[in-house]
Formats: C-alpha cells, structure tokens, sequence
C-alpha cells in the first residue's frame, strides 16, 4: 500500500481531516524564505523506492529521540559559542522523524525543505555514494579519543565527516556543533540537517558569505555545504553534483 493512501487511511480512522497531497516529484525550490513542511506533510508525499543500500538498514530505522534533538540543538557550542539553533535557527526544525529505505529518505528530506529530490539524490552520491558507513575528511588531531571509534584510524588520525551528507565535526565546535552522535547513528538526521543548511543559504540568512551572497541561489547553495567562504568557490563541487544529477546515477546498474 502507497505510504500516502496508509496515512491517509490512518487519520481518517482517527476522526482527522487530511487534507489531500500529491504523491508526485520534488522537482523544483520551494521559494525564498518558504517554512519547511511537517515531518508527517513531508511523509505523506514519499513515494515508495526499493532499498539500494540494505548496509544503511539500522541507520534509517533509527529515529532521534527529544532527548537528544534538545542535545543536538542547545547542548553544544561553536567557537564563538553558539549553539545550533544560534548558528542556524531552522535547525529547530531538524528532527530525523521518518524512516524507510535510503531514497525514501532522501525523497522525505526533499519534500520537507524544498530542494528538488534529485538534486537531494545528486549530493548524496557526491558524498557518500548513498551509504551511512562512509568517512572523509582524515585529518591528524591531538585528541582522537573524543570522536567515534569507527572514525578513527590509528593512533592519532581520524575522520571528521561521516554519514550520507558527510557531516563534518570536531569537539572543538569548528563544523556543524551538536551533530555527534546523531549524524551517523540516523540517516533521517543526516540528510534532514544537511537540507536545513542548504536552506539556511538559500533563504538569504548567512550574514557572513561574501560579495556576491544573496538569497535564491540554488546551486551556489548546494556548493555551500562544501566551501561557503568566499562565496561561489565550490565550481568543481557543484559540477559534479549536476553531473550526477543529469546522468540519475543511483539509477545505473553498478551504483
């Protein structure tokens, strides 16, 4: 049964009006300043997809609890000694509230922010190759203890950005404070946060990216998530992520 018609059938039994949605594609950007939607409206417009990385089966079955969502937003700082919602206030929103199989998350994170599904699916694969296990960004640190041990690699190397969306943290707060542990432990987390990033930049809300920043800019906000400073300095990044998504790689056989 199509995940729509089952909460649709699951509220009206439950005396609710449910106001009806259409099971079609995230195609185009929702516009400049746009709330996103509830994680149950988002839900409701997921279309069911097989699961090409069965690997990510906990990971997507796992959903935050408030406990550590109230963590992940007020518990942590940066540098400059701002938390999550400080740093970017539509992280209240962030939640990892849904779970299925890996292109229905991404497909869900679409829905719930705005970005078309297959550009959602294009960053994935320039990140991770959709899979949650994936590490990047090795680096040498004084404290390697203080990251996951999945994430380290000898005795004083590690890697800071893990997950589908690669999620990049240090305990200093220097990336994306208060994502450890959720970024890996959810993918729903994982891709919800990276959506709500990307929002934060093409809704005109960084206040720091340079000459040339400004709202609407949807491309150069997909670069953000890989360099936001200066802006419009992630070229190669973007090109390959339009790469992917003109080409559908996670349609292709040996994805």
């Amino acid at each position: 049964m199509p995940l729509a018609v089952a909460i649709a059938i699951v509220a009206a039994l439950c005396g609710a009006f449910v106001e009806p949605v259409s099971a079609a594609p995230m195609t185009s950007w929702r516009g400049v300043g746009s709330a996103p939607l509830s994680d149950a409206a988002a839900a409701a417009r997921v279309r069911p997809a097989p699961e090409r990385r069965g690997e990510n089966a906990a990971e997507n079955r796992y959903r935050p609890s408030r406990g550590e969502l109230d963590a992940f937003r007020y518990g942590h700082s940066d540098r400059y000694g701002r938390n999550a919602v400080e740093y970017n206030p539509l992280t209240t929103r962030v939640t990892g509230g849904f779970s299925g199989t890996t292109d229905e998350i991404l497909q869900w994170a679409a829905h719930k922010w705005g970005i078309p599904e297959d550009v959602v699916r294009a960053a994935a694969v320039t990140e991770s190759w959709w899979r949650m296990s994936q590490l990047g960004d090795r680096a040498w640190v004084a404290d390697p203890g203080r990251f996951p041990f999945s994430s380290r690699e000898g005795t004083r190397d590690v890697f800071r950005s893990l997950g589908i969306m690669q999620i990049k943290w240090s305990p200093g707060g220097d990336f994306h404070p208060g994502t450890e542990p959720l970024r890996w432990k959810s993918t729903a987390f994982n891709a919800d946060y990276w959506a709500s990033v990307v929002r934060y930049y093409y809704d005109g809300r960084c206040d720091w990216c340079g000459r040339g920043y400004g709202p609407g800019q949807e491309w150069a906000s997909i670069g953000a998530w890989y360099n936001p400073y200066p802006w419009r300095t992630s070229g190669h990044y973007v090109d390959t992520v339009r790469r992917h998504a003109d080409h559908r790689t996670w349609t292709s056989r040996d994805f």
